[in-house]
């Protein structure tokens, strides 16, 4: 019997549409998005209206440029494993801001970028998080390279390769083509090795300065990395933590909430 094939154009337009904007870091107007679809503006029209009458997407009338609401991370979010992530992280998040007074994020890989899924802010009055729902450079985050240390060879080449389109997309950063290949050189193979020896990363932060990022795999009973777990460490002139004391504390629970997720590995 031979199988038959159905194209539903209007349907990939809608879909090409959600994607070119979640791997855009900046709104695009109705212009730029047929340009990087190889459409006219008449045939993007309607579709344009009709996600943003369905709630997907957010017009500004001011720039004339269109985003995506959060209406895809609420559907994200109420999807059953990353909810079930999200509701066993959260608790063991709370307790390591206590322990640790730095604040912490939960993050996955999504579409050639990193995605923000959850966060924690530390009780302390001088505070630094990143917000839930923020996505950046794989390459330029300590979480976005420990995702991409603990997976087979062939699916980080495929999370690279998607990354390439992430940042052909998202040229409109402020980030240069020099700075960019900087970034692509410092994650090589003894990088990588170093990643796994350590069983996290702890770097300076390549965006903000004075920041340590500390980072921790989450598994799950696939035995490869499905989030990571992220401290922007801050060095507090008046406190005894230190990176060490708080990269410990993120050790412990990063292998327990694992455990909790089904790895045994």
């Amino acid at each position: 019997m031979v199988k038959s094939y159905y194209n539903a154009p209007a349907l990939d337009k809608g879909l090409d549409i959600i994607e070119l904007l979640a791997l855009s870091a900046e709104p695009l107007t109705q212009a730029q998005i047929a340009s990087h679809l190889n459409k006219t503006v008449n045939e993007i029209y309607r579709m344009l209206n009709t996600l943003k009458q369905r709630g997907y997407l957010e017009f500004n009338e001011k720039t004339d440029q269109y985003h995506l609401s959060y209406k895809l991370l609420t559907l994200v979010s109420s999807f059953s494993p990353i909810k079930t992530l999200i509701e066993k992280a959260l608790p063991a998040m709370r307790e390591i801001t206590t322990k640790t007074n730095h604040s912490i994020h939960l993050s996955i890989y999504t579409a050639g970028k990193l995605l923000v899924i959850a966060q924690q802010d530390s009780p302390s009055a001088f505070n630094y998080h990143v917000a839930v729902g923020a996505t950046f450079d794989l390459l330029e985050t300590s979480s976005g390279r420990v995702l991409l240390t603990f997976q087979t060879e062939q699916e980080r080449k495929r999370r690279l390769d998607r990354r390439k389109l992430f940042m052909k997309i998202s040229k409109e950063r402020n980030v240069t083509k020099t700075k960019i290949k900087e970034i692509e050189k410092q994650y090589t193979k003894k990088t990588i090795h170093k990643i796994k020896k350590d069983g996290c990363e702890i770097v300076k932060s390549l965006q903000i300065e004075g920041v340590t990022n500390i980072s921790y795999p989450i598994y799950d009973n696939s035995c490869y990395a499905i989030a990571a777990l992220t401290t922007p460490f801050i060095r507090r002139l008046y406190e005894k933590t230190s990176v060490k004391d708080t990269s410990e504390t993120l050790k412990f629970y990063s292998i327990k909430l694992s455990k909790e997720l089904g790895y045994v590995c």
